[in-house]
């Protein structure tokens, strides 16, 4: 009987000790799937219908006739880059969105100032080297999730307005 006890407890051990080794590689799997996917996931890619400068202009208009929103610079990083001898550089644009009423909700509260080391608003325009025209923007609905509070609230607002603006010039 003894033996039998004793094949049981080496069974029970083992059992869990195959349980451990199973839990740990399925959370170190799903941390290597999670780091993978993240970086499409962050960024939302739209392929636009119009040209290169259309595209810019569409987004003037429509920044313009949005409530509020304001586009306090354009970065023109193709000619950064030109201007830096690097000369075979597409079209690259970065355009600043701003609404000052939503900024002010978001930056009111001191602990959700430090939400401005992501401010202002970015979407970016370019072109790839077979003249196709996209629009690159952060995911800001899923990125709201990560903080929460006041600053969620706020990003919800702000994503469901931003995606009505580039609603025109998406494929």
């Amino acid at each position: 009987m003894k033996k039998n006890n004793n094949s049981n407890k080496d069974f029970n051990k083992s059992s869990i000790k195959m349980l451990i080794v199973g839990v740990v590689l399925g959370m170190v799997l799903m941390g290597v799937i999670a780091w993978n996917m993240m970086p499409n996931m962050m960024i939302n890619v739209h392929e636009s219908k119009l040209n290169f400068e259309d595209t810019i202009l569409a987004i003037n208009q429509s920044a313009a006739e949005s409530n509020g929103w304001k586009i306090p610079v354009i970065h023109d990083l193709q000619a950064s880059l030109v201007k830096a001898g690097h000369t075979d550089m597409t079209k690259v644009k970065v355009v600043e969105l701003c609404h000052p009423h939503y900024a002010y909700d978001v930056l009111q509260p001191d602990e959700d100032k430090k939400i401005s080391a992501i401010m202002p608003c970015r979407v970016s325009v370019y072109e790839d080297k077979e003249g196709n025209v996209y629009l690159a923007e952060m995911n800001t609905k899923l990125v709201s999730k990560m903080f929460g509070g006041n600053i969620a609230k706020v990003m919800q607002v702000v994503a469901e307005e931003q995606a009505a603006m580039f609603e025109n010039i998406m494929e």
